[in-house]
């Protein structure tokens, strides 16, 4: 149901990636196929069986956010803050001229700010802090440990009252919350809805997922016959969302058309996809219905594309329920590029897929360089193309089963 509102339409964004720190980096290095991953720098990986991931590049928090609000921050809050300053700068939006209890703030994560409040805990239990130092820093090691907090940080940052909401469906969570926003414009509740997913690069998962045995040994390379795991990675995301109307009223620039959006659950395996994967079409295929729109109408996929052994083959099956067996879709991994960033992957991701909308290009999927015979549809291997877009497809899907679709469509007035 469209509601009162009518379309629901994107006026801004705002991404921190490994590749870029900012829309124009962060296009820029999806054009030229740039590869994020590298050694890490965060923590001592050498205890660990893979000592690569994909980190910020650029990012200097201390110039974006005071120094007293910094003190004490986790860097997951300090990413959201500043993906959604990035955002409302790039819409556009003058918070003095709106009603505040009608804008929202939803964010995806896994994590939230517990990495940076592990850390802090064991900071804590050092000998020579003084009292008045622990008091304090308890104090906001506290607050920021709750994944709740990320949200709750940037709507006290610019004084919004709509809803405040942290999704927590692993991998699909950044995607659910572009979701979740789409339907509190529809329903009339909220004019504004700040929407996205952030996650930074922590020990825990990165050793969890080595025990698992799904890292990579060096580079990540979806699709590829010769892939062997993922490589995590930290982002942020942020996009405005706006009734139609509203923005009109505004005079706001529209940058896509946010056309509808499908989710499902596979309730079969904690950790392993459904191999017939009917659970990820499903959600396709209600993304579209919702839209209003035919599988052949898509011009472009943006995909989970993981790298992991069962993953791709899996996604791939699901695109043939989708869009036939003999589809030529362009099909591309982001994740080749700038990793896998966890609950933050689907807002991040989709921000691509838009930079990818509005500047006429494919990004491709780098490292395939061994076709894998399970994996035979159109993943634009290595290079960018030059290709007018007009309706993408961004899936995103996690650990549980958790599968959700986003349809994106360019919009008469985009700019």
């Amino acid at each position: 149901m469209k509601g009162q509102h009518g379309g629901v339409v994107v006026t801004g964004m705002g991404a921190l990636t490994p590749i870029g720190c900012s829309l124009e980096q962060y296009e820029s290095g999806l054009r030229e196929g740039r590869d994020g991953v590298g050694h890490i720098r965060s923590f001592d990986a050498a205890r660990h069986r893979v000592g690569r991931a994909a980190e910020l590049q650029g990012f200097e928090p201390e110039t974006q956010i005071g120094a007293p609000e910094r003190a004490h921050m986790a860097r997951g809050t300090q990413m959201a803050l500043v993906a959604a300053a990035q955002a409302i700068e790039d819409a556009r939006l003058d918070l003095g001229l709106e009603d505040r209890s009608r804008i929202g703030v939803i964010l995806g994560t896994d994590l939230g700010g517990m990495p940076s409040s592990h850390h802090g805990y064991q900071d804590l239990h050092h000998p020579y802090r003084q009292r008045r130092d622990v008091a304090e820093s308890w104090r906001a090691l506290l607050l920021d440990s709750f994944i709740a907090s990320v949200a709750d940080q940037v709507a006290a940052a610019h004084g919004l009252h709509g809803t405040t909401l942290v999704m927590s469906t692993a991998c699909s969570a950044g995607l659910h919350a572009l979701a979740v926003g789409v339907d509190a414009i529809r329903s009339g509740e909220s004019d504004v809805m700040l929407v996205g997913g952030v996650d930074p690069l922590s020990e825990m998962p990165h050793a969890g997922f080595g025990v698992l045995r799904s890292l990579a040994s060096d580079r990540i390379r979806p699709f590829d016959k010769n892939r062997d795991g993922t490589i995590l990675g930290e982002a942020a995301a942020v996009l405005v969302l706006e009734g139609e109307d509203h923005a009109r009223r505004r005079g706001a620039r529209i940058r896509a058309e946010l056309a509808g959006w499908g989710g499902s659950t596979d309730a079969y395996h904690m950790t392993r996809p459904d191999e017939t994967g009917q659970g990820p079409a499903r959600a396709m295929k209600a993304a579209l219905e919702d839209a209003g729109v035919a599988p052949e109408e898509i011009d472009y996929v943006k995909a989970h594309g993981t790298a992991t052994p069962a993953n791709d083959v899996i996604e791939t099956r699901a695109l043939k329920l989708v869009f036939g067996e003999s589809t030529r879709v362009p099909v591309s991994s982001l994740k080749s590029m700038i990793g896998h960033s966890l609950g933050a992957s689907g807002a991040v991701e989709a921000v691509g897929a838009l930079l990818a909308l509005g500047g006429g290009f494919l990004p491709p999927t780098i490292n395939l360089t061994t076709p894998d015979p399970e994996c035979d549809l159109d993943y634009v291997p290595n290079v960018s193309r030059a290709r007018e877009l007009g309706t993408i497809l961004v899936n995103a899907f996690g650990f549980g089963g958790n599968n959700a679709a986003v349809v994106f469509r360019r919009h008469p007035e985009a700019a």
